[in-house]
């Protein structure tokens, strides 16, 4: 489905009936799709009518087109129990293969429940839904809101990637929550510095990615300082989110990173060595999940939930082997190091790009930098996007704006 009204309806309604739902992107390519629908057993597909078409070999229902005559109601709701699967989302595999992460009602409730909880979310709140259903901050955004009694409030489909769009709904709509990836929050800060007007919002949840240090001054300073701003982690096999860091306002100098934080409600977090023993303080090691957000595996793929959801030998805890490197600081909350595919060193030591970022970023002339490592040549290489005034400076004396891509 395209995103609209029609993918809560369809969401409620496959969780009454008591199934679980998986949600597949229409712009996706139809490869794609058809793969994920063989792969996943699918025997019915809820859709809006002008999507139909492309589901012709299956039994299709056009929420947007229901005819109670065809398909009568009422229909006996079905008990859910807690371990019962509430959805599977596709998340992209190293192999180059779909996983299908199959989480239960209890697992993602636990999640939404405790964030429900620190945010203080009430039927006076109003979520930004911003992210496509097959992403799993959507779970959030649909059932974060409802389970309070508040409101959904959903981009039009044509303009979701319109920061001048969100803006516009932000204030229609008085929404107080913002949830998304920092990219998008960015892209809605770049918008308000030339366009800002009074808004509703009380907390910002960014996940998903790392967060640049210099975003939550910039959300402070043109959203305002009442704005609670929060990092989040995980994995889509812990239900969402399994760890949390409040942002302070002002960002010590010192940081080269946002922390990671510390875990959710029914959730641990450990650092282990590759013998799974835990690492002291300051000692990187690999991130594991346990508790109740883990996912109960991946759909129709035994080998590969044997091989990411193992049982500790010596607490017999079962834990998600996440494929990141962390470590823990003295104050209790542990950091971020990064992907253990992707570990970046150069010439024998450890680079934190994100401080090197950090300090280009403090230059005048300089809006946005990122760097990354040329494992060819062993070299950094800073990629910047330079201010609004030296663009412009540059078009007055250069009649080929193509320089801007070269640097």
């Amino acid at each position: 489905m395209e995103k609209g009204w029609e993918q809560i309806v369809a969401c409620l309604a496959i969780l009454l009936s008591g199934a679980a739902y998986l949600p597949l992107d229409v712009g996706s390519p139809l490869d794609r799709l058809c793969t994920l629908i063989q792969e996943a057993d699918v025997k019915i597909i809820l859709t809006q009518s002008h999507c139909q078409p492309i589901f012709t070999h299956l039994t299709s229902i056009s929420v947007d087109k229901f005819i109670s005559d065809v398909y009568p109601i009422p229909f006996p709701i079905k008990q859910q129990l807690a371990t019962d699967l509430a959805y599977v989302i596709y998340t992209s595999g190293s192999t180059g293969k779909p996983k299908g992460v199959m989480i239960s009602h209890q697992a993602v409730i636990n999640t939404i429940l405790d964030m429900n909880s620190r945010l203080e979310i009430s039927a006076n709140d109003r979520i930004f839904a911003l992210s496509h259903l097959n992403f799993d901050l959507s779970v959030y955004d649909i059932f974060g809101a409802l389970t309070t009694g508040g409101a959904i409030v959903i981009p039009d489909h044509q303009h979701y990637k319109d920061p001048k769009h969100w803006y516009e709904m932000l204030i229609k709509h008085r929404v107080t929550i913002w949830n998304s990836v920092p990219m998008l929050m960015q892209m809605l800060i770049e918008y308000l510095k030339e366009n800002y007007h009074e808004n509703q919002l009380r907390h910002v949840l960014l996940s998903g990615d790392w967060i640049p240090l210099s975003l939550p001054k910039s959300i402070s300073m043109t959203l305002g300082e009442h704005v609670t701003i929060t990092s989040l982690g995980g994995a889509t096999e812990a239900s969402i989110w399994s760890i949390a860091y409040p942002i302070p306002k002002q960002i010590p100098r010192k940081w080269k990173s946002i922390p990671y934080g510390m875990p959710l409600r029914n959730q641990r977090y450990y650092v282990y060595d590759s013998h799974l023993n835990d690492c002291p303080e300051w000692v990187t090691g690999e991130l594991y999940i346990g508790g109740i957000g883990l996912a109960d595996g991946y759909w129709k793929d035994r080998i590969k939930t044997e091989s990411s959801f193992i049982i500790h030998p010596h607490t017999n805890e079962r834990l998600y082997r996440t494929g990141d490197y962390g470590r823990f600081v003295p104050s209790g909350y542990i950091e971020f190091v990064g992907r253990k595919d992707f570990q970046v060193k150069l010439h024998g030591h450890r680079i934190e790009l994100g401080e090197i970022e950090y300090h280009l970023e403090q230059h005048p002339d300089i809006h946005q930098a990122i760097v990354t490592v040329d494992n060819k040549s062993q070299r950094l290489i800073a990629y910047i996007m330079p201010e609004n005034a030296v663009v412009k400076a540059m078009n007055t004396k250069v009649s080929n704006p193509c320089w801007i891509s070269i640097i």
